[in-house]
C-alpha cells in the first residue's frame, strides 16, 4: 500500500484495520494494534532508508454502536495519528438516526466519521437523519465527514455534500482500499468533492502530516477540555 501511495505522489497514507467488535471483517484488539505500531515503525524506517518521501500513519475504522461509543479502549487510541468511527450496525432503520450521529460526533475518541449514511449501491439504501443538524455540530466540534470513495458506498453523496458544505465542516476523502490497485478510488471521492464545490481548506487530504496531526492534537486538547469542564460543572451541581 504504502509503495502504491508513493506511484500516486502521496506524502502519507493511512491504515484503519476495523477494530475488534467486527469479527467478520478480522478486526484488530488492543494487543494486536500494538503489534501493528511495531510493523508500521518497521516500514517507514525501510521507506526512509529508501530515501522514499512516504510516512504511514497509525489509524483505525473504530466500530461505534447504535449510541455512538466504540469497542476500543480509549487509552489505545490516543497513540494513534487519527481515529475513523464507522457505523456497522443496524443500517437499515428507517426512522431519524439523528441522535446516533450526534453522539458519535461527540465521541472523543474519533476525528472522522466515516461512511456516514452506511449505503452499498443495490444493496442497502442507508440511514436518515437531520443532516443539516449533524454537519453543523461536526463544524462546531471543528470534525471532518467522510467521502467515501468506494464505487459501491460514493458516501457521502454531492447533494449531501453541499449541506455540509454549507455547515463549515471539514471533509475527509477515502478510499476503503482493501488493495493496492483500490487507491484509485479516490478520483472518485475528489470528483465529489469538486462538484459540491468543497473548498480545498476544508479537505484534511490536503493538509501535510504534520498539519494533519496538529489538527487532530487540537481537537483531542477541545473534547478534553469540555470534558473536564462538565465534569466541574456536576461536581458543583451535587
Amino acid at each position: 500500500m504504502g509503495r502504491a501511495a508513493i506511484v500516486r505522489g502521496y506524502e502519507y497514507i493511512a491504515i484503519t484495520d476495523h477494530s475488534k467488535g467486527l469479527k467478520i471483517a478480522r478486526g484488530i484488539n488492543e494487543h494486536e494494534l500494538r503489534q501493528q505500531a511495531l510493523e508500521i515503525a518497521q516500514v517507514n524506517g525501510k521507506l526512509k532508508a529508501e530515501g522514499l518521501n512516504l510516512q504511514v500513519l497509525r489509524s483505525i475504522e473504530l466500530n461505534l454502536d447504535t449510541r455512538g461509543s466504540g469497542d476500543m479502549e480509549s487509552t489505545s487510541l490516543l497513540s494513534l495519528d487519527i481515529v475513523l468511527g464507522c457505523f456497522h450496525s443496524a443500517l437499515r432503520k428507517k426512522e431519524d438516526q439523528t441522535d446516533r450521529y450526534v453522539a458519535a460526533l461527540r465521541n472523543p475518541d474519533i476525528q472522522i466519521l466515516g461512511h456516514p449514511r452506511g449505503r452499498i449501491y443495490n444493496y442497502r439504501l442507508g440511514l436518515d437523519a437531520d443532516w443539516s443538524r449533524v454537519f453543523n455540530v461536526a463544524a462546531e466540534l471543528n470534525k471532518a465527514v467522510e467521502i467515501d470513495g468506494y464505487p459501491d458506498r460514493q458516501d457521502l453523496s454531492c447533494d449531501l455534500l453541499e449541506m455540509a458544505k454549507s455547515s463549515g465542516c471539514r471533509i475527509s476523502l477515502g478510499t476503503d482500499a482493501h488493495d493496492p490497485l483500490q487507491l484509485r478510488f479516490m478520483e472518485y471521492g475528489l470528483a465529489a468533492a469538486i462538484k459540491a464545490g468543497v473548498s480545498e481548506d476544508k479537505i484534511l487530504n490536503l493538509m501535510s502530516a504534520e498539519e494533519l496531526r496538529n489538527w487532530v492534537a487540537e481537537v483531542r486538547a477541545s473534547q478534553m477540555n469540555s470534558k473536564q469542564r462538565r465534569s466541574s460543572r456536576e461536581q458543583r451541581a451535587s
